[in-house]
């Protein structure tokens, strides 16, 4: 694609329908065994080809840029990687419309980055084998992989050996982010507060996994996050949000990702919008979400060229 025409792709976010903490690995990573879906809450990430040596723009937009820095932001740093890979300057014009909230657990930034490198495979013509994006992307950190595959996925590792698993069948929650400091939502935190008695042997994920490879629905029992013991025991301060949306009719959370935000399954006839606005009295920013297809997830549309590009 050479004429000025960009690129329009969704960058959905994620959740964890299970993850287990296996061990602490040499290399300072953790060893984690997880099951990860995306949802049809999502970014948009366009991207637009300029003129050489017109360089690289990533602008941010939507409710969640403002706490975001363009010039460090995952999707500009995508471009930039592959266009080292290849030889050539990030010419782009790369525009980033933010609604999932971030940080989150959700995997926003690492969605972004997805979408930016299946963006530039299809824009500058890059014919390689899936193993080598999965390379890159991994490089940018551990979720990204996972989100050039999109649906549902089995990943390994430290999140970025994926196993693609066939499309959960449709499901339904409401996603509440609580209003905390920017530390309580670090991943890098959370993992520091990882205690060798938090470890399991992945089975329970295992298992989840096999189920969906069945396309059978997902037992509620193997609805697992060691972030969840991380939490209770070291941040009085969510635990007591969490407990307002119980008292306001959570029966059981789930923790997205590493957190903060949590996730909760609705029922057929649960009372939608008498939930959201409890859960907001509560302070909580609310989302109702779905688990999306692999197709849905990895949707690209043509844009015109940009006047003046």
């Amino acid at each position: 694609m050479s004429n000025g025409t960009g690129l329009r792709l969704l960058a959905p976010a994620k959740i964890n329908i299970a993850l287990e903490i296996i061990r602490k690995r040499s290399d300072g990573f953790h060893e984690i065994a997880t099951v990860m879906t995306t949802l049809d809450l999502a970014d948009r990430v366009s991207i637009w080809p300029r003129e050489a040596g017109a360089g690289l723009e990533v602008v941010l937009t939507g409710a969640y840029a403002a706490d975001i820095d363009p010039a460090n932001d995952l999707a500009g740093r995508a471009a930039t990687k592959m266009a080292e890979a290849l030889g050539r300057s990030p010419d782009l014009r790369i525009e980033v419309e933010k609604k999932i909230p971030s940080p989150g657990g959700l995997g926003g930034g690492s969605s972004d980055a997805g979408a930016v490198l299946r963006g530039l495979t299809r824009l500058w013509n890059v014919d390689w084998q899936p193993h080598r994006l999965e390379a890159l992307a991994a490089t940018l950190g551990s979720d990204v992989p996972f989100f050039l595959h999109g649906g549902t996925a089995f990943c390994s590792g430290r999140g970025e050996v994926v196993e693609p698993l066939k499309d959960m069948r449709p499901i339904r929650m409401l996603l509440l982010v609580p209003p905390v400091p920017q530390r309580a939502s670090k991943t890098a935190f959370r993992y520091a507060s990882v205690h060798p008695h938090d470890f399991s042997d992945g089975h329970r994920t295992h298992r989840l996994a096999q189920r969906i490879a069945r396309n059978a629905p997902p037992p509620t029992a193997d609805l697992i996050n060691a972030f969840e013991a991380v939490v209770e025991r070291s941040e009085p301060e969510l635990i007591a949000h969490y407990a307002k949306y119980h008292a306001a009719g959570a029966p059981r959370l789930h923790l997205c990702g590493s957190g903060p935000a949590v996730f909760m399954l609705v029922l057929d006839g649960a009372k939608l919008r008498e939930l959201r606005q409890d859960f907001r009295t509560q302070g909580a920013a609310v989302f109702e979400a779905h688990t999306l297809s692999r197709t849905a997830a990895l949707a690209i549309e043509e844009l015109p060229a940009r006047a003046g590009a």
